[in-house]
């Protein structure tokens, strides 16, 4: 059965309710994050090798969002872009290590100035921390020290660098653990708790208990799998790319893509419990539920491992959204959005007013069937070494991608080619779409990464 809608008079009153709603009636706000997830590891994406049954179901109740993309794929800028509601030219947050400007708004901010108990639990890697961002309570985090997800070094909610212990648990199970705990208290008010996991990122590692859950031998490789890249402007030897030998081998792939599907599906089955607290406590239904990736993972596409392309496997994210207040339209909605829209979104649900300065755009109207979608998108990656400089746009039909470094470019057509094969540029037949694609992406360079 889908989604109900259950408003009455601007005020929601579930029977049994276990947690206070809030004097206006504001729902629950519960936000997961997901980390270098490729968009094709989902059961939803049309991936029958992958076991996400909690996830898949979450979109069977709300929807699927099977084209959501963000700014800018790597860790600190794609975590800004959501937690602003805008592109990392605007935010300031470009590359890793770079803070938020202070005029930027912040979701926990806004949502505990409007009533809300903010809460955090996982990945930080942002700047600050989170009780200096507007975070009112919390659990453990990763904000520093050790990353490994047997061995991760986790501090308390509101604790210094000296307070850091070294987990005993897995991390998704940590943090789930620490979710769990705070869905069961009864709370005052209503609750925006916000847990982004350290899973699927590197070192790919399956959790115990799923060690052979898949085997190589029965994973695929991607369907664009390539030994290097199709372009000059790659460098092989950053982090991410380290983690496999290069070129690529295909037993390598496949051997690390069962160790990734197993994270996700421990993931997915973390996620489960703490659905089955909210269902168990009745507070399912006046609960927003977001599962987001915050960027995408390459996995052997285009002989990338990594996330740092303007290849839909490291733009691309998996996005589902349910909200029982609300219809929910048939099926995944395939219009182009942005993990900029969930800011607004949240703002909106919550009957929080979206600060002007937010680019991106609430997808309620999307959740039911009544929104318009964006004619393109921006983006960018910009290592300040400058041995990678890309900018790229996309619209729905085409692709366009320039590597500012050695002046290479790609066009693709995304319709006749999804998984971006074959290299338009250059077909005199295409000259004037290449042409005007160039034109609107050297014009956003003018007014963003290169005006700002």
């Amino acid at each position: 059965m889908r989604s109900l809608f259950c408003l009455f008079l601007g005020i929601s009153i579930f029977a049994g309710c276990g947690d206070a709603l809030g004097s206006e009636g504001k729902p629950n706000i519960l936000l997961i994050l997901s980390d270098d997830h490729n968009y094709r590891a989902l059961g939803v994406s049309g991936n029958e090798q992958i076991r996400t049954p909690h996830l898949d179901r979450l979109a069977e109740e709300g929807v699927y969002f099977s084209r959501c993309f963000t700014p800018n794929p790597i860790c600190t800028p794609s975590r800004a872009c959501i937690f602003t509601g805008q592109d990392s030219w605007t935010n300031g947050v470009t590359f890793n290590g770079k803070p938020i400007r202070e005029e930027s708004p912040v979701l926990p901010k806004l949502l505990a100035d409007a009533g809300f108990e903010t809460a955090f639990i996982g990945k930080w890697h942002s700047d600050g921390k989170p009780w200096t961002r507007g975070y009112t309570t919390g659990g453990r985090c990763w904000a520093g020290g050790n990353f490994d997800h047997f061995e991760m070094d986790v501090t308390p909610f509101g604790g210094e660098p000296e307070d850091r212990v070294r987990a005993d648990k897995y991390s998704t199970t940590l943090f789930t653990d620490d979710a769990v705990d705070y869905l069961e208290k009864d709370h005052e008010r209503p609750f925006c708790l916000v847990l982004p996991y350290t899973v699927a990122h590197d070192d790919f590692l399956a959790p115990p208990g799923y060690e052979g859950k898949y085997s190589p031998e029965e994973i695929a490789l991607p369907p664009n799998f390539m030994a290097k890249p199709p372009f000059e402007q790659f460098n092989p030897i950053i982090r991410d790319e380290r983690e496999l030998p290069f070129p690529r081998v295909e037993k390598d792939i496949l051997a690390a893509t069962a160790e990734y599907y197993a994270m996700i599906e421990h993931m997915d089955a973390q996620i489960g419990r703490m659905l089955e607290v909210l269902k168990r406590k009745k507070i399912d239904q006046d609960t927003l539920v977001i599962f987001c990736s915050a960027k995408g993972l390459s996995m052997g596409s285009h002989g990338i491992i990594g996330k740092q392309t303007m290849y839909e496997e490291g733009l691309r994210t998996s996005l589902i959204v349910r909200y029982p207040r609300m219809e929910a339209v048939e099926g995944p909605v395939s219009e182009l959005v942005s993990t900029t829209d969930l800011l607004p979104t949240i703002c909106e649900a919550a009957g929080v007013d979206i600060p002007e300065s937010v680019e991106g755009k609430s997808l309620l109207g999307h959740y039911q069937g009544k929104g318009k979608g964006r004619d393109r998108l921006f983006f960018s990656y910009h290592d300040p070494t400058r041995s990678t400089v890309t900018r790229a746009i996309r619209t729905k039909e085409h692709k366009l991608i320039h590597h500012l470094v050695t002046g290479e470019r790609q066009l693709f057509d995304l319709v006749k080619d999804p998984i971006e094969m074959e290299n338009l540029i250059g077909k005199p037949e295409l000259e004037s779409l290449e042409n005007d694609l160039t034109k609107q992406l050297q014009e956003w360079r003018e007014n963003g990464p290169e005006g700002k």
